[in-house]
């Protein structure tokens, strides 16, 4: 497992995947943290997920490098977007939707003991970079 933390970024390597978190600003009205789920496919770093908890317009995708198919999150029902995505990752959700995206060879792969067990660094970092920001 490794981490490598900058003020706006933060990349959390283990269980056969990494979480990749920055911080976007760069969207017209919008911001908000952005957590890509990343893995080598045939020797390439390639985004399976992404989750985009934007204050304004928070939605998630899958499989962005491939079909990339995009779903908006409804707030009223969801509530805070970055709670519900640290959630989804707490629950063990994300074997099924790396699934969904198309490479099931890494869900396959995917070390669920680890990752769980690297959450509470995933999300200390993210949390960390949003307080940041928000400062």
């Amino acid at each position: 497992m490794s981490e490598a933390q900058a003020t706006d970024s933060a990349r959390v390597d283990v269980g056969g995947i990494a979480f990749a978190m920055r911080y976007r600003d760069d969207i017209a009205g919008d911001e908000g943290l952005c957590i890509e789920v990343r893995a080598d496919v045939e020797g390439h770093d390639t985004e399976l997920l992404r989750f985009d908890c934007f204050r304004v317009a928070p939605h998630y995708h899958y499989g962005p490098e491939a079909d990339d198919e995009r779903l908006m999150l409804d707030l009223t029902a969801a509530g805070d977007s970055l709670d519900w995505t640290l959630n989804v990752f707490e629950r063990g959700r994300l074997r099924s939707m790396i699934e969904r995206a198309g490479y099931e060879s890494v869900a396959s792969g995917l070390d669920e003991a680890e990752v769980a067990e690297a959450m509470p660094q995933v999300v200390s970092a993210a949390r960390g970079i949003v307080e940041a920001r928000q400062s």
